[in-house]
């Protein structure tokens, strides 16, 4: 299994656009994926420098109704003519950011759907993708570990209420579909927690051990690239991945360089960042 990193908010190569925004390329028994696409357009900017050939995706995976996650939506579909976008129903409900007194829209996912209606697979809680491949839910109870980011909301029954995550989907993988090697753990934005995700893969798969952990762990604000949690929200998390047993963790856009340097005094060598342009294999 091969992963790319796409789009991210900083890079390896100067030669690749930046951008608040996570995209993931990944290949995995011959088929290729793209999970999350980015801010904009950015994304096939960098995957024709990387040599990737997004035209050639089977399936496009959302993660969640954000423009830092659906902004290069448009772009793929013009470049890809067949494949399907996989996202929850509750996607459908348009998700707002508070800006000073403003609540801003922050999704756009709605409008490609009005556009493509027949590009896209909504699924509730739990899809099978492929073989060795599944979309799914946090199923782990302890709200403790949410994101605490206040300046979240969606639209829901007409009415803006605070954003409870149900939109919010992350990707369970087995290299090459071989069920004996273990399990790779991708969650783009992990706004119902990290911790919370293993947990809920470790439940799903009993006794298959965790290879990798790859995602963002929304503990940095957009545009204030500040913290949004508690110090002790954070060290509260860091403390529950040390009990968990995993691979290495590789993190990303949403996590922020703050929380990483936190996270990386305390997991040490255990913790990477993924760059736009790095690749991954399993």
């Amino acid at each position: 299994m091969r992963i790319v990193a796409l789009s991210e908010n900083t890079s390896a190569s100067d030669k690749l656009k930046t951008e608040h925004g996570i995209s993931l390329y990944v290949e995995n028994a011959g088929i290729r994926y793209l999970i999350d696409t980015g801010a904009s357009e950015k994304l096939a900017h960098n995957a024709k420098r990387l040599g990737i050939d997004i035209s050639g995706a089977a399936a496009v995976m959302i993660s969640h109704n954000s423009d830092a996650h659906t902004g290069g939506l448009d772009e793929v579909l013009k470049q890809n003519k067949t494949a399907m976008i996989y996202a929850k129903q509750a996607c459908k409900n348009e998700l707002y950011i508070r800006q000073s007194l403003l609540r801003t829209r922050m999704s756009r996912l709605n409008y490609v759907y009005e556009e493509h209606p027949d590009r896209f697979i909504f699924y509730n809680s739990f899809q099978q993708i492929d073989t060795g491949f599944f979309a799914m839910s946090n199923e782990h109870p302890d709200t403790s570990f949410y994101c605490e980011d206040k300046d979240l909301f969606m639209k829901k029954d007409g009415r803006l209420v605070r954003d409870d995550f149900t939109h919010e989907a992350f990707y369970v993988l087995f290299p090459d579909n071989d069920r004996s090697a273990g399990i790779v753990i991708i969650s783009p934005c992990s706004l119902c927690g990290i911790t919370n995700v293993i947990r809920t893969a470790m439940k799903r798969f009993p006794g298959v051990p965790v290879l990798s952990v790859i995602g963002g762990f929304h503990l940095m604000g957009a545009p204030t690239r500040k913290l949004v949690c508690s110090t002790d929200h954070l060290e509260k998390t860091i403390n529950e991945i040390i009990t968990i047993e995993t691979g290495t963790i590789y993190t990303f856009h949403c996590t922020g360089p703050a929380a990483y340097e936190l996270m990386k005094q305390r997991l040490g060598d255990r913790l990477q960042y993924l760059h736009a342009g790095e690749e991954l294999v399993f």
